[in-house]
């Protein structure tokens, strides 16, 4: 008989009584755990993690790995973008099953909005859906104050579909080709909720054809809220909020014309306020405007941009090579660890400490962290025009992505071969194509989705024609090695140095809360497994 780990209460081990046959069983007393707070710092590596709570300057994340398990050594997916790095947490997969590679990218049996141009054109599914992205509602108020961001989203500007012949929009939680843990927890009856930077986020609901609408929002997050991010930083956008009874645990920002929320430390720290005092109402039973009673949620949580647009302003980053931050993103550090204390505080406050599980992580990293290593580039010009007239799109933030407009009798390699023979700088260490790629991806001769060629780029490419000092999307360590913090109240502090991957999140989730993780498609497809130690193998 062996047990690998004692983490929580109400869970004596008593080696006689064990069976053999071999179980594993959640190391949680029975009814103890209701609630999963999950939270994304965007941006947030491991090691930043090491080096706040190292100098005592994130007292709050401090006392989470006090009472929690750290993995040291966690991985998220690769591409690095935020929409794989977010569905891979409630998914437990990656592109491969998921289907998604980027928040823009490519399908070639997809059409442009309203059917204007295609089979085969860019899926964008950003700020650009809504029907109005300068303003912070997207255009609809009811996004602010109703339950559902997602009617923000204007089927216009959403990617088409043809069913027997009719052109029609392609919802993005149809886009998705696997569930979520909240359809998993909405067919139990569980409430979730979660607020996130565009209303585009509609894709977390996940593909649920028999439950979820196809002409509409997606309905399994019952209180969804999604504020743009990229809408204009300006008085009318932070007097719309005070208008419709909404607040930010921070100051007003100054508003700066021709600016979005992404280009002060003020303005996103403000931004990402909004959406902590959504979780906090949560918390206290509400819905995220604080005025309905609903419950907490069974699972919920939110996600944080200011550590991303900190790593990323010019004059901010890291000062070193060793990960030593700035002083501006040293500040956004410090507002996240006070958010996060201020949601344990209302836990506490709520007496649901106990009975929720908080797991922190990343959907991303950034990179470079060392920024002498920075060099910009123009993905049209060393990317599109080496390749020519087959190119047929790419998505280029610090790697590449590419579709070509036939990839067969060879073309692929045809491709690959005038990249290599680029008089100029490509920024790319390893093209991954043929055998190469479909090593960690689906065959793109057989899928409508996966690029025909991925470029890893050499750490510093950024290709840009901006001032930002640092990127996300890419493959390398400072992109993909995040921070992973999974506490509770009864866990023993345990730092974990064992390779784990945030698909591992969400199985967790379900595991915690009593449900099944083999409920997830991707889980089925890719054998994703629990986060170890967590839970305590015997037999």
């Amino acid at each position: 008989m062996k047990v690998l780990t004692r983490v929580l209460t109400g869970t004596t081990l008593v080696t006689g009584l064990f069976s053999l046959v071999m179980q594993s069983t959640p190391a949680f007393a029975a009814n103890t755990v209701q609630h999963v707070l999950l939270v994304s710092i965007d941006g947030f590596h491991a090691v930043d993690l090491e080096i706040c709570v190292a100098k005592g300057t994130c007292p709050n994340l401090e006392k989470l790995t006090d009472h929690g398990f750290t993995y040291t050594n966690a991985s998220t997916t690769k591409p690095s973008d935020s929409f794989p790095g977010l569905l891979a947490q409630i998914t437990g997969g990656t592109s491969k099953s998921t289907g998604v590679f980027y928040d823009d990218s490519y399908d070639r049996k997809l059409f442009a909005p309203l059917c204007a141009s295609g089979p085969g054109d860019e899926v964008n599914l950003a700020e650009n859906t809504e029907f109005n992205l300068h303003s912070i509602d997207g255009g609809k108020s009811s996004s602010l104050t109703g339950l559902n961001a997602g009617v923000a989203i204007d089927p216009n500007n959403l990617p088409s579909q043809k069913v027997s012949g009719i052109c029609t929009p392609l919802w993005p939680h149809n886009f998705i080709r696997t569930n979520t843990v909240f359809g998993v927890l909405h067919k139990h009856g569980f409430r979730t909720a979660w607020s996130d930077k565009h209303p585009a986020y509609d894709i977390i609901n996940g593909n649920d054809p028999d439950t979820q609408p196809v002409n509409g929002p997606g309905t399994n997050v019952d209180d969804f809220f999604a504020p743009e991010i990229n809408s204009d930083l300006s008085a009318a956008n932070i007097s719309l909020i005070h208008s419709v009874g909404l607040s930010s645990t921070a100051p007003d920002p100054t508003p700066i014309s021709g600016d979005d929320f992404t280009k002060t430390l003020d303005g996103v720290e403000w931004y990402d306020g909004i959406k902590v005092q959504a979780t906090l109402n949560q918390i206290n039973g509400l819905d995220h405007t604080g005025k309905i009673g609903l419950g907490t949620p069974r699972l919920f949580g939110m996600n944080f941009q200011s550590v991303s647009v900190g790593q990323k302003l010019k004059g901010d980053g890291y000062v070193d090579p060793v990960a030593t931050p700035s002083a501006g993103l040293a500040n956004a550090i410090k507002f996240v660890d006070k958010s996060i204390g201020q949601m344990i505080d209302a836990l506490n406050k709520r007496g649901l400490a106990e009975r929720t599980v908080v797991i922190v992580s990343a959907k991303h990293g950034q990179s470079p962290i060392d920024v002498s290593k920075r060099k910009a580039l123009d993905d049209g010009m060393v990317i599109k025009g080496p390749i020519g007239a087959n190119f047929a799109f790419d998505i280029g933030d610090d790697a590449v992505l590419i579709w070509l407009k036939d990839n067969t009798g060879g073309k692929t390699a045809g491709a690959v071969a005038a990249l290599n023979g680029f008089a100029g700088d490509t920024g790319i260490g390893e093209w991954l194509s043929g055998p190469l790629l479909k090593l960690s991806y689906q065959d793109p001769a057989k899928d409508s989705r996966t690029p025909d060629i991925i470029g890893i780029a050499k750490i510093g490419t950024i290709y840009t024609g901006g001032s930002k000092i640092a990127e996300h999307g890419g493959f390398n360590e400072d992109d993909t090695h995040v921070a992973l913090l999974v506490a509770h109240p009864d866990l023993k502090e345990r730092s974990i140095d064992t390779a784990v991957a945030t698909t591992q999140i969400a199985p967790t989730i379900l595991k915690v809360l009593g449900l099944e993780p083999q409920e997830l498609e991707a889980v089925r497809l890719e054998d994703t497994q629990v986060l170890p130690g967590l839970f305590r193998e015997r037999d």
